[in-house]
């Protein structure tokens, strides 16, 4: 994971906003200035160590920062033409803009936040992938915007009061409802949204949704047959893009579930060494054993790690303050 922030009209010492994501990003840490504009970028390397420095700019006119992984990448590479001097995803996704619009997003096959700044048209997109794997928060007042990936960064930076309706909301359901965070002026951008914001009236945003997933209940159905050999097929290529697109070794998290098991299978046919992860408990129902069972099945580097609950009491507020809004499971 990476850490991104950003600003219109905000005046943050960088230090502050790199002390509160460090933990997001201990590669590298680098900022954008740009008069009242303001991005700042703390990375995780992942995908070309050396040319996917952040924030990334093309043309002086375009800047992103970016979190995430885009796995077809390089497929998007060759099916565009794309003329590229770096092996990052993000140069192949700020291409894509510049090229598509808006509408790139929906060849994107991948998880991210990010926000691209449009020099010219003077503007911010804030983006989230389908599902919201990547965290977006922003707080807009006034004149005054400010996104970041955790929400504590937003309260370690800016004065902020409690949502009194919205933490009701959280003692009702369990969780903060929607776009809904504990802090007034402060929202989530949703899983598959995008929004736009004027830098130079930060009071005028536009959010809209790019990614719905009601429209595949509309489809047409298929058969038993049809689905089965369609859902192999794209869970094969699911593992496959993720297995490849990495500059650094890919693991697989191996509970002795069905879900891990498959991918742990379909994983290991591209790796002649995969490292599988098990979390045991003490004390709670161990799928060790299970995972075990697979490890061996399909030869991978297995590692287990015991988690006992002896020191919570010493932990559970440390842990929670992490989440940075009441975390109800």
């Amino acid at each position: 994971m990476c850490g991104i922030a950003g600003s219109i009209n905000i005046n943050i010492d960088s230090k502050d906003i790199f002390t509160s994501l460090i933990h997001r990003g201990p590669d590298a840490q680098s900022e954008y200035i740009d008069n009242a504009i303001r991005l700042y970028h703390l990375r995780l390397s992942i995908v070309d160590v050396e040319g996917g420095i952040q924030p990334m700019q093309l043309n002086n006119r375009y800047y992103v920062v970016f979190n995430g992984e885009i796995y077809n990448y390089k497929e998007l590479n060759r099916r565009h033409s794309l003329t590229v001097k770096t092996n990052s995803d993000t140069e192949t996704f700020l291409l894509l803009y510049t090229k598509l619009g808006i509408s790139f997003l929906d060849e994107l096959e991948g998880m991210f936040a990010f926000c691209i700044y449009d020099q010219v048209e003077k503007k911010f997109i804030l983006g989230r992938d389908r599902a919201g794997k990547k965290p977006l928060y922003y707080y807009q007042h006034k004149n005054k915007f400010f996104f970041s990936s955790e929400l504590n960064c937003i309260k370690n930076n800016i004065s902020l009061d409690p949502n009194e309706s919205v933490i009701g909301q959280y003692l009702r359901l369990g969780s903060c409802y929607r776009e809904g965070t504990p802090y007034k002026h402060v929202k989530e951008l949703l899983g598959g949204s995008y929004c736009m914001v004027n830098c130079v009236d930060a009071s005028i945003v536009k959010l809209d949704k790019w990614w719905d997933i009601h429209k595949y209940y509309s489809m047409p159905k298929l058969s038993h047959s049809e689905a089965s050999d369609h859902i192999e097929s794209e869970l094969k290529l699911a593992v496959q893009r993720r297995m490849l697109s990495s500059d650094l070794e890919v693991g697989s998290f191996l509970s002795g579930g069905i879900d891990s098991g498959l991918v742990t299978a379909m994983a290991s046919s591209h790796s002649s060494n995969l490292k599988t992860f098990t979390v045991s408990f003490d004390g709670a129902y161990d799928e060790a054993p299970l995972a075990r069972q697979v490890s061996n099945k399909y030869d991978t580097e297995h590692h287990e790690i015991n988690i006992s609950f002896d020191n919570l009491k010493n932990d559970v507020v440390s842990i929670i303050t992490n989440y940075g809004e009441p975390f109800f499971d």
